[in-house]
């Protein structure tokens, strides 16, 4: 042991004029990694921390009243996301531009975009669209139309550029027909304009009343509504068809006219229609009487008022930012929008690459996006056929519900604020949507 311990100190000391030194274990340290670099490109400037994205919205055309509601939700979801520090402490800032849906104007109002944005949450219109996905593809800009053509989810028509939102107006028709033959119809008329809303929706129609036993097609409207001419010929073959129902594809306003129309020209029958067709605000038009007693509304989501966990969250933040404005079952269209491009958002950033082409890759790979229960959850991975959204819910206007909260001089701020809907049948896949092999778009453009 005197030995051991004699060795001990030698090794642990120096002869130095009698002191003793004692070294310090060795010990290794290892150097932090450093962060993973972001890959960024157009839209996002990495020094500010500042991702842009583009709306063009028609905010004085034919669907103006729907989507100023539905920009403004964007305004405010996004608002409320950067208060409560953007998303991983990225501020998101949007870039509007009004397309007036007038295809010319869209598409100059892109050319204002396609170098300040990485990726485009609404994009208001059909044809807009179309007319400009040559420019989306060479661009790789991820888009979110507010448009529901069924040929948003095939890549080889969109290049998988397009992420699209909700039952489209092909597989909504066939829901539409089932209502209608659930309700006792018999014979159904299809009147819409032409082209990829209204003829997206007239083949939906079609094929549904050929697969239900029992059902036949009235009058043939596909394509005979043209904005701006004459309606006659449509009303004239609504009011002396003998149909028990007619399925319109239009704008409210000229929905309005030939509906109100051909009840005056001696039409019996009940209406119902494509989403884009009714806005609330006809509850405070001379024709308010006859869609509370002919109208059903169809609805890609729930209605302002309804009690779920998502649209609990964006009542309570519209209600903040805009106590003052009126309801509107279009501000929860907006907010899904945004949620579905915070989900990119987050995949870009989780991927180290904030770059156009990575939102698109990401917009392809999501998977059940939860809404709160606003809208059936929603998923882009797989076949079309796979993902594809198929479902709708059901309402029926209701004037003397509307009336008692107040009509048109209700505001966001009141307890009982609503659009005046009741529902009908919670969201369904009618037995004509199921059954349907959806490998391609409804409507050949």
């Amino acid at each position: 042991m005197v030995f051991v311990l004699a060795l001990v100190a030698t090794a642990c000391s120096t002869d130095d004029g009698g002191a003793t030194t004692t070294v310090a274990p060795t010990t290794t340290t290892t150097a932090a990694p450093a962060p993973k670099e972001i890959k960024t490109g157009r839209g996002v400037d990495a020094a500010t921390k500042t991702i842009k994205l583009g709306l063009l919205a028609d905010l004085t055309g034919l669907f103006a009243p729907l989507v100023i509601d539905i920009t403004d939700a964007q305004k405010v979801y996004w608002d409320n996301v950067n208060a409560a520090g953007g998303v991983d402490g990225w501020t998101v800032e949007l870039v509007i531009e009004d397309t007036n849906y007038n295809l010319e104007q869209h598409q100059e109002k892109y050319e204002n975009l396609r170098e300040q944005v990485v990726a485009i949450s609404q994009s208001t219109g059909s044809p807009t669209n179309v007319a400009t996905l040559p420019k989306y593809v060479e661009d790789d800009m991820l888009v979110l139309p507010l448009s529901w053509f069924s040929g948003w989810p095939f890549a080889d028509f969109d290049s998988g550029v397009m992420i699209e939102q909700n039952t489209n107006y092909c597989l909504e028709a066939m829901n539409l027909v089932d209502f209608a033959q659930s309700m006792g119809g018999t014979t159904i008329n299809v009147v819409g304009f032409p082209g990829d809303y209204g003829q997206d929706a007239a083949a939906g129609a079609k094929w549904a009343i050929d697969f239900y036993d029992g059902v036949e097609l009235g009058y043939d409207g596909e394509a005979k509504v043209i904005p701006g001419q004459d309606y006659t010929e449509v009303i004239q073959g609504i009011a002396t068809s003998g149909a028990d129902w007619t399925i319109l594809t239009t704008n409210p306003s000229i929905g309005a006219t030939i509906l109100a129309g051909a009840v005056q020209a001696g039409y019996a029958g009940r209406f119902t229609g494509s989403g884009p067709s009714y806005n609330f605000a006809l509850l405070d038009s001379p024709a308010a009487g006859l869609y509370d007693a002919r109208y059903y509304q169809s609805a890609y989501n729930v209605l302002w008022g309804d009690d779920t966990p998502g649209n609990n969250v964006m009542m309570a933040a519209m209600q903040a930012a805009y106590p003052d404005r009126r309801p509107s079952d279009s501000f929860i269209i907006g907010w899904n929008e945004s949620i579905v491009m915070h989900e990119v958002i987050k995949g870009a950033l989780a991927a180290f690459d904030l770059t156009p082409e990575s939102f698109v890759a990401v917009s392809n790979s999501l998977a059940d996006v939860d809404f709160g229960g606003s809208q059936p959850n929603q998923s882009w991975t797989g076949t079309p056929n796979d993902f594809v959204q198929r479902g709708l819910a059901m309402y029926e206007p209701d004037l003397a519900v509307y009336t008692a909260a107040g009509g048109a001089a209700q505001t966001l701020s009141q307890a009982d604020a609503t659009t005046g809907s009741v529902l009908v049948q919670d969201f369904f896949v009618g037995a004509a949507a199921a059954a349907y092999d959806f490998v391609g778009p409804c409507y050949e453009l």
